[in-house]
């Protein structure tokens, strides 16, 4: 790999040419990446572990599954957006005008720290849950940690990834509004929860949609600039999370009940009414073993 070059006067913005070759995977492997890897997949596996041990004892099966769960995605959340919104503010000419070449070392810890909290998710869905509604989520978890590897291993496009961890922002009050619906403080705080529909909306809307936008955009005009993998990357995951995104945001709307009864039922996807059928029939069949 060629040795970088200051770019704009700037010892951050390297003119290495990686953007017009293949990501060397291997890198992904050297101690400087896979060793914080493995710190914080190990961090998360102790969080749920504490949350599995000593949180929401008071419930029962799926649910209880999924409010501990929802807690550690609910951290990741706050962790991560913070991150996402601290660089994006303190780098603001880097993410609008050039998301390619500016490269620092110590920030690729934020994508690293992401990676392996979805490497833990994959492994807390698969013990747990077994349905369509975890491929769809094991599809979005591989298309992050994809992502990220691309941009550790290239060097490049550091602030393009983290502009696409400002969809973090959003998890915070999408998680909160899980948290407050499973638990039943939806009912307890009306007024509460209803902020927090709302800003879930909001939210879903400038650091999700409108942040996809931006990123498909800046691709598609800078097809030019960069190897066609990287193009690819950018436009198929960027329209692979929109069309993702897009389902997520009109179950949303239907289940606050924006969409009236019509659209409440159609778009329902009823996963812990199911996820508790599931147990149920899980333990009648324990039953009828044991007679």
């Amino acid at each position: 790999m060629a040795s970088p070059q200051a770019l704009n006067g700037s010892a951050f913005y390297e003119d290495t040419g990686n953007e017009f070759r293949i990501p060397p995977w291997a890198d992904i492997l050297k101690a400087e990446n896979i060793q914080p890897i493995l710190v914080y997949f190990v961090l998360f596996r102790m969080a749920s572990f504490l949350a599995k041990r000593y949180t929401w004892t008071e419930y029962t099966g799926f649910k209880q599954y999924r409010l501990r769960n929802l807690s550690i995605c609910f951290i990741h959340s706050v962790i991560s957006a913070t991150i996402a919104l601290t660089f994006s503010v303190t780098h603001l000419n880097e993410v609008l005008f050039n998301p390619m070449h500016w490269y620092q070392h110590c920030w690729r810890h934020g994508l690293l720290f992401s990676a392996a909290y979805f490497l833990h998710d994959t492994i807390d869905m698969l013990e747990f849950e077994l349905s369509k509604f975890t491929a769809e989520l094991l599809l979005h978890h591989f298309c992050c940690v994809f992502v990220f590897v691309v941009t550790v291993t290239s060097r490049k496009f550091l602030p393009y990834a983290y502009c696409a961890l400002l969809m973090e922002v959003n998890s915070v009050t999408l998680h909160l509004r899980t948290l407050m619906q499973l638990s039943g403080t939806s009912t307890q705080y009306i007024r509460t929860f209803r902020a927090v529909q709302y800003a879930n909306i909001f939210t879903f809307l400038v650091f999700r949609f409108c942040v996809q936008v931006f990123e498909l955009h800046w691709a598609i005009v800078n097809i030019s600039n960069m190897h066609v993998f990287f193009f690819l990357v950018g436009t198929i995951g960027g329209i692979t999370f929109l069309i993702i995104n897009s389902c997520l945001f009109l179950r949303i709307l239907a289940s606050d009940g924006f969409l009236g009864d019509a659209g409440r039922n159609a778009a329902a996807i009823n996963r812990d009414i199911l996820g508790e059928r599931n147990d149920s029939s899980v333990a009648r069949t324990r039953h009828h073993k044991d007679q």
